[in-house]
C-alpha cells in the first residue's frame, strides 16, 4: 500500500523575539504544494520590502502585508496559479474565495507590530496533521 510523503510546509522567518510559527504538516499523497510568499525574492529600499510579484490591478509591488501563502491540489499548475492569485487578493479576499471553492490553502500574514500570523481554509484543517 502506498504512504504519503509527509511535508513540512516552511513558514517565513519570524521577527526578533517572536517565537516560530507552529509547523504546519501535510499529507502529499496525490496532492502537490505550491508556496508563493515575498521572503525569498524581495528588495528591500529605504526600509521598505518590495516583493516580486506584481498586483496586476495597479502595477505595482504587492503592499497587502502576506508574507506566503501555500496551497495543495491534485495538479501542480493550479497549486502554483491558486497560491499567486490568493497572494495578490490578501488575506480576506483570497480566504474568502479559497474557501468558496474549497481550497486547501494556508495564509501567513505580516502584522502591523511585525508578528507573523497563519490561517487555514477549512480544507486545509482537514489535510493538516
Amino acid at each position: 500500500m502506498a504512504q504519503p510523503w509527509w511535508v513540512d510546509l516552511e513558514s517565513p522567518p519570524t521577527a526578533p523575539g517572536q517565537a516560530p510559527l507552529p509547523t504546519t504538516r501535510v499529507a502529499l499523497h496525490g496532492l502537490c504544494v505550491a508556496t508563493s510568499g515575498d521572503y525569498r525574492r524581495v528588495y528591500t529600499h529605504d526600509g521598505a520590502r518590495w516583493p516580486h510579484t506584481i498586483d496586476p490591478r495597479n502595477g505595482r509591488p504587492l503592499a497587502n502585508g502576506l508574507a506566503s501563502v501555500s496551497v495543495l491540489h491534485t495538479e501542480c499548475l493550479w497549486a502554483d496559479a491558486w497560491s499567486t492569485a490568493l497572494t495578490v487578493l490578501g488575506r480576506e479576499q483570497g480566504l474568502a474565495l479559497a474557501t468558496a471553492h474549497g481550497i486547501a490553502a494556508l495564509f501567513v500574514q505580516r502584522e502591523p507590530d511585525g508578528r507573523l500570523t497563519e490561517t487555514l481554509t477549512p480544507a486545509m484543517k482537514e489535510l493538516a496533521g
